[in-house]
């Protein structure tokens, strides 16, 4: 039985939100902290070094968005059985999400290490910076384990409500990596300078005290982890509603990083190096404002599924509502913050005055058009957590494929740095009013298959 799992199917909606919400806040930073904190000491090693450490970002982001889709696959699916109040279904989602998570480290791992030189150099890594990117990676993919299996287990952790063992378990892998990096990158208490190699050292071992404390929790406390010896039929039925919502979310979650691929080579080709580093600021600096964006998108997976799960729609759609007035509020104070605090800004990130402009320019068009940004991505997690992760990656690829990169295009050649940002800012209202359609459409007609986790439309 499990030891324990969150009402989430009645009570008050804006409690639970809040509730739900807060935490994630800590975890994002968590986050943030691990990223800048392997930036900042890498960096001290020189040019090639954090060179090397570009080059590992579209390996490591496809790896990263694979995993985020088992790991979401297994939190929708497990939340609409805790809805439905079925432990069996429960215990094995998590068990053979973990499960898939291993079997997926096993084989990105032997093809990473088996292709580590033509991969690197087929991204433009040579000479040193390859030397360098093939030893970071080198240990990284052997450890890869440790990266990728426990977002699946905080994603269960989370389908149950339980938001604050998930904040813990990212507190101890960014703290872990404040200590390690510069132990291992230059060398303390008897540690030989390990440079670059050390980096990825220490990302390893930290993440593996979060991996280590994520099961813990997973099976002493929520009792989701299931020993016993299933039907090769069963694993096999467990992998696929898992992948069924799985594979669609890494879909949806590798589109933003492509528009922003397109988007980048679109503006050096409109204003060079001033206009690509001001739009890399200007992502930075939206990173930190939509914390609060992604963390309420994390509380929608247990809420959203808990309710779907339990037949409950009228309360689903009472969470929409409330995502399109809070989208608002949201984007408005965006928007205010990003207009008044613009310049300042801007000058954390250069000295030089037209970048500076270029990044002021970016922060107040795309806060303008940051409540529809907001509500898409809202109702993109309610899909994914309801059962309908087609839905949410076709709302994906209409906002980003179809809208935005085809307007950029035709917007970088109109007006250059000013026609691509306009072009992503209406990509994310037109994405937004695509989205409130298709939800509600999707919300109101569509019935949770009884016993099975999928949907009837």
């Amino acid at each position: 039985m499990i030891k324990k799992t969150a009402a989430l199917t009645e009570g008050s909606l804006n409690r639970q939100l809040f509730s739900l919400s807060w935490p994630n806040i800590g975890g994002m930073l968590g986050i943030m902290i691990f990223n800048l904190t392997d930036t900042f000491f890498v960096s001290r090693l020189g040019t090639e070094a954090l060179a090397a450490m570009g080059y590992t970002f579209p390996v490591v982001m496809f790896v990263g968005s694979a995993a985020a889709g088992i790991s979401l696959g297994a939190g929708s699916v497990l939340s609409r059985a805790i809805g439905k109040g079925d432990h069996h279904l429960m215990q094995r989602t998590a068990t053979d999400g973990i499960l898939l998570s291993v079997l997926f480290v096993a084989l990105i791992s032997t093809a990473g290490l088996l292709t580590l030189d033509p991969l690197f150099r087929l991204l433009g890594a040579s000479g040193e910076s390859l030397v360098l990117v093939k030893d970071y990676m080198f240990i990284w993919f052997l450890g890869a384990i440790t990266i990728i299996m426990p977002p699946t287990s905080d994603s269960c952790l989370r389908a149950t409500g339980d938001m604050i063992r998930p904040f813990i378990v990212m507190m101890i892998c960014a703290v872990g990596n404040v200590i390690l990096d510069p132990i291992f990158i230059f060398g303390y208490f008897g540690v030989p300078a390990m440079g670059i190699q050390g980096a990825a050292l220490a990302t390893v071992l930290s993440r593996f005290a979060g991996m280590l404390a994520t099961l813990g929790f997973l099976h002493f406390h929520a009792r989701l982890v299931d020993f016993s010896r299933p039907r090769f039929k069963e694993i096999l039925e467990s992998w696929g509603r898992i992948l069924h919502v799985g594979i669609p979310a890494a879909l949806t979650q590798l589109m933003p990083h492509v528009t922003r691929a397109v988007l980048t080579s679109l503006a050096a080709a409109a204003g060079g190096a001033a206009t690509v580093a001001a739009l890399a600021a200007g992502t930075r600096i939206e990173g930190f404002i939509q914390i609060f964006m992604m963390s309420y998108s994390m509380a929608l997976i247990p809420l959203v599924g808990q309710n779907w799960g339990a037949g409950k729609t009228d309360r689903v759609m009472a969470i929409q509502k409330k995502s399109v007035r809070l989208a608002f509020i949201l984007g408005a104070v965006t928007f205010l913050l990003q207009l008044l605090l613009s310049g300042f800004l801007a000058r954390i990130f250069s000295s030089d005055p037209q970048v500076i402009s270029h990044i002021r320019l970016y922060l107040i068009v795309t806060g303008a058009a940051s409540g529809g940004l907001c509500y898409m991505t809202w109702v993109n997690q309610s899909l994914n957590a309801s059962g309908h992760p087609l839905a949410s990656a076709r709302l994906n690829a209409v906002s980003f494929i179809l809208i935005t990169i085809p307007l950029a295009i035709v917007g970088s050649r109109l007006a250059g740095f000013k026609g691509i940002l306009g072009a992503l800012a209406a990509g994310q209202l037109m994405g937004a009013l695509w989205a409130h359609g298709e939800g509600s459409r999707i919300f109101r007609h569509s019935t949770p298959a009884p016993g099975t986790g999928e949907i009837e439309v």
